[in-house]
C-alpha cells in the first residue's frame, strides 16, 4: 500500500515538472502595429488604388469634365466621398478630384490597399 502511494506521488510529481518545463516563451512571434497613418485601419475611412497606367483627377464627376491633376498606377489615396452621375455611374471623391471607379479598386483599409498596389507595380517590371 505504502509503495503505490510513493508511486503515485512519484508519478504526479513527473506529470508536473513535465508540464511545468515543457512549456516555454515564444518571442519569435511579435505582431507590430505599424501607426504611421492612423487613417489606416479606421472602419469609416475607404482607401482606393489606381489600376491604370495614368488617371486624370476630374473637376467633377463627369468624362467630359476639366482634369485638375494626374495620378498613376499603384498611387494609394484616401476616399473623400462617393456618388454617381446622370448615368448611374459611380465616382470617388478625393483630395485633387473625382475619378470613375473604372479606374480604381477601392478597399476599407489601407493595408489591403497597400497590397494590391505592390502587386501591380512588381507586375509591371
Amino acid at each position: 500500500m505504502k509503495i503505490k502511494k510513493i508511486i503515485h506521488i512519484i508519478y504526479i510529481l513527473v506529470l508536473s515538472s513535465l508540464f511545468l518545463f515543457s512549456c516555454k516563451k515564444n518571442n519569435e512571434l511579435q505582431i507590430v502595429l505599424d501607426s504611421s497613418n492612423p487613417l489606416a485601419l479606421a472602419p469609416d475611412v475607404s482607401w482606393a488604388v489606381i489600376i491604370e497606367p495614368y488617371v486624370v483627377f476630374k473637376a467633377d464627376k463627369s468624362w467630359d469634365s476639366q482634369g485638375d491633376g494626374h495620378c498613376r498606377l499603384g498611387d494609394i489615396l484616401q476616399v473623400q466621398g462617393k456618388s454617381t452621375d446622370k448615368n448611374n455611374e459611380v465616382w470617388y471623391l478625393f483630395k485633387d478630384g473625382w475619378i470613375s471607379e473604372d479606374c480604381v479598386t477601392v478597399y476599407n483599409n489601407r493595408y489591403k490597399a497597400q497590397t494590391l498596389s505592390k502587386s501591380l507595380l512588381n507586375e509591371k517590371k
